[in-house]
């Protein structure tokens, strides 16, 4: 079914059967894991003589669920990871639909040696404002749906390339990476807080989604994204953004 909306003054169409997953599932089977923290655990719930769980002769499934957002798969963080519990995800994430352009940038390596996301390729890449920019990063394999980054120092984005978007007024960042920052930065999370303006000007109506995966068959343009993050009262929340190709827009 063809569904036709105005978002941010721009009419769009769209198929809602033909869209593209780009979350990466929390899982306790086959899982990404980031920054050391503990894996995703999904253990039966057991009280008295009761299981929750089927295979071992219990009722029903009731799973207790140990999660650890940041680290365990596709999440969607609020202003609240850099600036503490005054913000939380629920609040901060009022867009359900928007308009996002999916981009290709290649990874480069510093001078120091790290991999990065480069401002001049950004600027190349993204031209004008969108209210969400999905970003593959090449090389790209299937194994960033698995990949085990902690202590391996992964890509991420130059400084001023999330200054960039931050002065296109971009208001989602979506990427494929463990985060924006470098995993050992002593703290400083420079590109997180250049996106929310903090603490000087601060942005809690943006959001930065990470760990992402963009599939190579997923062409860059123009789509309507939905995020799907259910409501944690927290600094992150387990997201599964999915892109819907855009039949027509004026």
């Amino acid at each position: 079914m063809n569904l036709t909306a105005t978002i941010n003054g721009q009419t769009v169409t769209w198929n809602n059967t033909v869209f593209f997953d780009l979350s990466i599932a929390i899982s306790d089977a086959e899982f990404p894991n980031a920054f050391h923290l503990p894996d995703a655990r999904f253990e039966p719930f057991r009280v008295g003589t009761f299981v929750g769980s089927i295979e071992e002769g219990g009722p029903v499934r009731c799973d207790v669920v140990t999660i650890a957002p940041h680290g365990n798969g596709t999440h969607t963080e609020c202003i609240g990871h850099v600036a503490g519990k005054r913000y939380v995800l629920k609040d901060c994430l009022r867009d359900l639909f928007v308009h996002a352009r999916v981009i290709t940038i290649p990874l480069r390596m510093a001078s120091s040696g790290d991999l990065l996301v480069m401002a001049a390729d950004m600027r190349r890449a993204l031209t004008e404002h969108v209210t969400a920019v999905v970003i593959r990063t090449t090389p790209n394999d299937a194994s960033k749906q698995t990949r085990l980054w902690s202590g391996s120092n992964p890509a991420y984005m130059e400084l001023e390339a999330m200054q960039y978007l931050h002065e296109l007024g971009v208001q989602h960042v979506l990427i494929d990476l463990p985060s924006v920052d470098r995993e050992e930065d002593s703290g400083a999370l420079a590109a997180h807080k250049m996106f929310w303006q903090w603490p000087q000007a601060p942005r809690p109506e943006r959001t930065i989604t990470e760990m992402i995966f963009v599939a190579d068959e997923i062409p860059d343009g123009d789509y309507l994204l939905m995020f799907n993050a259910p409501a944690f009262d927290g600094d992150a929340a387990p997201s599964r953004p999915c892109i819907f190709p855009l039949v027509q827009s004026s």
